[in-house]
């Protein structure tokens, strides 16, 4: 089970008109051998130097919005250089904005077969068009295509987009955007067609299984859940639909606890040594160092299993990393582990091993900010790792190590600084200081925007050039989605030391969800639609793997002691 993240790659784009990024599919051929020689692949711009220069001059101008200035740029680029994507791409957004419609159209169908659909939306912008013309069939055709054709990671979005207001009552638009309303159905009826829809979306989304049947296992369990739903509570369905979900093996694809669910006021992380109150709010502060040993009547252990019956992990990681569902009534009582959700009752073991059942009272309102991240513990000066969690990265020299250390955090940028400058600002601070370490801390790294960590890679890169330096990487369970991306990265090109536990992501990995929302429940969630292929081809590894195993046990977490830096430092001398 997981929850809301930091968007991975890109979030989704609604508006119409895209701004180019790097695609993430294969283009399209641009030769028909039927009609054309294969001597024509080398037809170009006589002079390609002033080609390029007036097309970084066109990409100015459509980005400072002269588009009466870029449009014929624009048309003399496509002219002389037809197979370049981005010239159309360009020439279909000045179209689009001088009302230029059937040359809109047509730019975008020459950047969509190019560039590929995904990455241009250009489907939708077609669509759009020809909705604005009262060529209604001819959009929902396209809009067809768009979701079912090329299996889109914007199906719901399009329902709410405003150039497509008109279309909304139309029942093939609903059926084609998931958005069919919801008439005076049954209780049964409305959660069996919920099941039904996720597993239709998981097969038009997957990209595993988009060309071949669902795995068998999760077709016996959609049958399972879907013949189960008169006898289940809504809780049950609930866990019975993730429960459906897990052997597709997709990080990234899970719902979410829905409207209702209440919240217990402690937070629980996994030591080696058992599940542990981290923290407790309010008149539960006590509670933190306590080991839980059951939960209502359902020991621990018992818990955990059924919950990883339930969880879509890409590396098996993620299973620690889940447990702070622990802490939500909704996914409790789908579990069987309580029957009520007003209070819960604790079986939790202090420090000098006498239990105790502690009857927690739950809350509507969710504790701020992320609940499955670790936090200092209480009463406690945090150590390195434990400090400063709320930005995103920050540096620091240690001096009677040699060594600078990163915390990283989060592929994100800042308030005050991006990634991108801190990456070149911590390259001229490595040449500054002449530091023989480097260690760059993930523990906390969810993720975030691979597009942002170039700068960073690169400074790392160029850092471990040098033979007399060595870079030590920390990772942890957390080490997640872009962040699997960047250490896959560090995996090829930097060959650094790994130090702690090891990732919940990496190599050839799932990502880049599509949000969804169940018809009848409106319980919402994510859906991988992509896998990035950082890895090698043939790496069927889901985690990286720690050259120096160190866990963190619960006695150290609580006295303030970080092992595996420790361990690092012992390997420095």
């Amino acid at each position: 089970m997981r929850f809301p993240t930091v968007p991975t790659k890109r979030t989704l784009l609604t508006t119409l008109v895209l701004a180019f990024f790097t695609p993430t599919t294969s283009p399209a051929q641009t030769l028909d051998p039927a009609t054309q020689s294969i001597l024509s692949l080398m037809a170009g711009p006589a002079d390609g130097i002033a080609y390029y220069r007036m097309r970084d001059s066109a990409r100015a101008l459509v980005d400072a919005r002269s588009n009466a200035a870029a449009a014929p740029l624009l048309l003399q680029l496509t002219r002389d250089y037809p197979r370049d994507g981005t010239n159309w791409l360009r020439l279909a957004q000045i179209h689009m904005r001088l009302g230029h419609n059937a040359a809109a159209v047509d730019a975008w169908e020459k950047a969509g077969t190019i560039l590929g659909w995904s990455n241009t939306n250009a489907r939708i912008n077609q669509a759009s068009i020809l909705t604005a013309l009262g060529q209604r069939d001819s959009a929902l055709a396209l809009l067809r295509r768009e979701v079912f054709d090329d299996h889109s990671i914007a199906r719901q979005s399009i329902a709410s987009m405003q150039q497509f207001a008109s279309l909304r009552d139309d029942p093939e638009f609903q059926r084609i955007t998931g958005t069919i309303p919801q008439t005076s159905r049954s209780r049964d009826d409305g959660w069996r067609g919920d099941v039904d829809y996720l597993y239709a979306e998981l097969s038009r989304t997957s990209p595993d299984y988009r060309e071949r049947p669902l795995p068998a296992e999760v077709t016996r369990r959609y049958e399972q859940v879907k013949r189960d739903v008169p006898r289940l509570s809504d809780e049950e369905i609930f866990v019975g639909m993730t429960r459906m979900m897990a052997p597709l093996r997709a990080g990234h694809t899970s719902l979410f606890m829905p409207t209702g669910t209440r919240h217990l006021p402690i937070r629980t992380y996994a030591f080696p040594d058992g599940i542990y109150v981290m923290e407790g709010q309010g008149s539960f502060a006590n509670l933190a160092g306590s080991r839980i040993t059951a939960i209502g009547t359902t020991s621990i252990d018992t818990v955990l299993r059924r919950m990883a019956l339930g969880a879509n992990t890409d590396g098996d990681n993620e299973h620690l990393w889940h447990v702070s569902a622990l802490a939500q009534t909704h996914y409790l009582k789908g579990l069987g582990a309580i029957s009520r959700v007003d209070s819960v009752p604790l079986t939790l073991q202090s420090r000098d091993g006498k239990l105790r059942t502690v009857v927690v009272a739950t809350s509507a309102t969710p504790p701020e900010g992320r609940q499955d991240k670790m936090s200092p513990p209480p009463g406690i000066q945090a150590p390195l790792f434990l400090r400063d969690l709320d930005k995103k990265f920050w540096e620091t020299a240690l001096p009677e190590h040699d060594a600078i250390y990163v915390a990283f955090n989060n592929v994100s940028n800042n308030p005050d600084e991006t990634l991108e400058a801190f990456g070149k600002r911590l390259g001229a601070l490595l040449d500054t200081r002449k530091s023989k370490s480097l260690i760059i801390d993930m523990r906390h790294n969810n993720g975030g925007n691979t597009n942002l960590y170039t700068e960073l890679l690169r400074t790392v890169i160029a850092f471990s050039r040098d033979s007399a330096h060595r870079v030590y990487a920390l990772i942890g369970r957390r080490t997640y989605s872009a962040t699997g991306n960047f250490v896959t990265d560090l995996d090829r090109l930097v060959k650094p030391v790994w130090v702690g536990e090891a990732t919940s992501e990496c190599c050839n990995l799932h990502g880049d969800p599509t949000h969804v929302v169940l018809p009848y429940s409106k319980i919402e969630g994510e859906l991988s639609v992509f896998r990035w292929n950082l890895g090698l081809p043939w790496d069927g590894r889901r985690e990286i793997v720690p050259d120096v195993p160190v866990q963190l046990p619960a006695e150290a977490y609580f006295t303030g002691r970080d092992p595996i830096l420790e361990a690092v430092f012992k390997l420095m001398r």
